[in-house]
């Protein structure tokens, strides 16, 4: 016990650098964590946790059963044990971690290029212990490869609503936000990330909030891929023909869902 003991203090004392308020700082984190906790979710007699440290966090994590039900059953219906589950745009990763809570046997890769979102994110996966089975991309899904930039209407993390964009834009590509930031980034197309990586995805999610478009002209072997089995999207507001399009000439199909006002749409291979 000395031992142990004394190795404590060697360490605590390492770790403040010499500060010697430092046993007080590690208590106001003590405090701010169980003053600000995970929240915990509930569902489908499964459970994981979120980050909740903002109003942004702590909508994902209050609404998650009720502002995508078609999500969640898409995940519980087109998703199987085995697959592999490509989700573009996670944010902070809602979608990524019930996945990998409801299938142990799943491997998910996780895209999302805005850097605030990526550490929830990144929190997300290791609190809930799935650092095995989820992997993350700091990377934007488009039709080229290349520096880009992310075009960022709110600096709040767990925002939506950014553009990825090489040009300078003014709105964002939905909900015509102002833009406030624009970051550097590196984009690269589905072709590409699969070829170099030899993952090929099973089922995908894609909700990039007007991205969407060029996320499948970059993805035209991909889509043409037999192992490739379903696709929810999110339609965009400007360009779902375009998206349709694409879809149909690669042998997809709409199918129905009883939530008809959404703009998550199934598509699954005929």
């Amino acid at each position: 016990r000395r031992l142990m003991r004394t190795k404590l203090v060697i360490r605590l004392y390492t770790q403040s650098v010499g500060n010697w308020s430092y046993p007080f700082i590690l208590l106001a984190w003590r405090i701010s964590q169980l003053l600000v906790p995970r929240k915990k979710v509930k569902i489908n007699q499964l459970s994981f946790t979120l980050s909740c440290t903002n109003w942004i966090t702590h909508f994902r994590w209050y609404t998650f059963k009720n502002k995508e039900p078609e999500t969640i059953y898409f995940i519980d219906n087109f998703l199987n044990n085995g697959d592999v589950f490509f989700d573009i745009g996670a944010n902070i990763g809602v979608f990524s971690i019930y996945a990998g809570k409801k299938y142990k046997d799943t491997q998910i890769i996780s895209f999302e290029p805005e850097v605030s979102n990526l550490a929830i994110l990144k929190e997300n996966i290791i609190e809930n212990k799935l650092t095995k089975q989820i992997m993350c991309y700091n990377l934007a899904i488009s039709d080229e490869v290349g520096l880009s930039k992310l075009h960022l209407q709110d600096f709040t993390p767990g925002a939506a609503l950014h553009t990825e964009d090489i040009g300078e834009i003014e709105f964002s590509a939905e909900g015509n936000r102002p833009i406030v930031w624009a970051e550097g980034i590196y984009r690269i197309n589905l072709d590409y990330f699969c070829k170099e990586t030899n993952i090929f995805p099973s089922v995908i999610k894609i909700d990039t909030d007007g991205n969407e478009d060029k996320i499948l002209m970059g993805a035209k072997t991909i889509l043409n891929n037999p192992n490739l089995r379903s696709i929810i999207m999110e339609m965009p507001e400007n360009g779902s023909s375009v998206c349709e399009s694409i879809l149909f000439d690669s042998n997809f199909k709409k199918i129905s869902y009883d939530k008809t006002n959404s703009r998550n749409i199934i598509w699954i291979r005929k």
